[in-house]
């Protein structure tokens, strides 16, 4: 796979153009509830930035870059017939989990573990790897497979408001990475199954890549090859799905990247973080509804308890244009 190498004004194109449609408000309690993390966290901070968008194929083709995770989604997803819906559904869990009330968070998540309950299966010959051979079984609630999503939308998260946006200290960062925590424990697994810094994640993740656990095979390219290209129903011209695909594959680890078969020379690395410098000293110049979530603006309300006084608020924070 090849990506031409974009330019300022191609990157400006494509938020004109808009990015894959956010569907339906993900939240609606009004209670005075914080719900699993509140203003005052980290998670909220970096969750709010719509840009992490952007960042959303990243995560996802880390987690399928495990040959299991892959196999899963492709005998049970319906991401190859209904991408924009899966997308849709997969950013409302998210931003239900991260910015609802508690019961919206848990409710959101105890339908996915319900989903997850019918995700088992085995890996075809023509999808195995030197690590998962023919036959290999898998199921969703497997813990392994639970922590290898999960820090991969975690690190996908950092990754992309790092390189994208900016401003986290090493602390905040450790402290977004054990915030999550709460995260892992809605999805069935103990307290304490995830990390307590960036270092651990990171380092996890990567022994899991070394091993070969979660190196991609021919399952894992054949999810890539829906969530690259065409970008789930972007809007405009072809060269507007190449644009996202260009800014994904240049968020992956090189070894990944590698293994996807993704073609990525010097001249796309330097085109790549040009594109991003120029989008973190730009980004206060853009309109303030890629700026901030309304998601988060309705939240930070809602735990102040504005919205039961002002439901004219409300109904502006749900009607405002957004990415996610």
């Amino acid at each position: 796979m090849q990506f031409k190498v974009p330019s300022r004004s191609d990157m400006l194109w494509m938020l004109a153009a808009g990015l894959p449609p956010p569907g339906p408000f993900p939240i609606s309690d009004t209670s005075l509830d914080p719900g699993l993390f509140g203003p005052s966290s980290v998670t909220w901070r970096v969750m709010r930035e719509p840009m992490l968008l952007l960042g959303a194929s990243r995560a996802l083709l880390m987690q399928v870059a495990h040959p299991l995770v892959a196999q899963g989604a492709l005998d049970h997803s319906d991401f190859t017939s209904d991408p924009v819906g899966r997308f849709q559904r997969t950013v409302a869990w998210v931003t239900s989990v991260v910015f609802g009330t508690s019961e919206e968070a848990l409710a959101a998540t105890r339908e996915v573990n319900r989903m997850h309950r019918r995700v088992q299966g085995t890996l075809p010959e023509e999808h195995s790897t030197a690590a998962w051979g023919s036959g290999s079984a898998y199921q969703a609630n497997d813990r392994d497979l639970i922590l290898w999503v999960h820090a991969s939308l975690v690190d996908a998260m950092l990754d992309t408001h790092d390189k994208m946006i900016g401003g986290l200290s090493d602390r905040q960062r450790d402290r977004f990475v054990r915030e999550w925590d709460a995260v892992v424990q809605i999805m069935g697994l103990p307290e304490g199954s995830g990390w307590t810094s960036v270092a651990a994640m990171r380092g996890w993740i990567d022994s899991q890549i070394e091993a070969g656990v979660a190196l991609p095979g021919a399952g894992s390219r054949r999810v890539a090859d829906v969530i690259l290209v065409p970008r789930l129903g972007l809007q405009g011209p072809r060269g507007l799905a190449e644009l996202t695909g260009f800014i994904t594959a240049g968020l992956l680890p090189e070894v990944v990247r590698r293994h996807y078969r993704i073609r990525w020379t010097p001249i796309h690395q330097a085109a790549h973080q040009a594109l991003r410098l120029w989008l973190r000293s730009t980004k206060a110049l853009l309109p303030r509804a890629i700026r901030v979530s309304p998601v988060y603006e309705f939240a930070v309300a809602r735990a102040a308890g504005e919205l039961g006084n002002h439901p004219v608020l409300m109904d502006r924070l749900v009607r405002q244009p957004r990415l996610a």
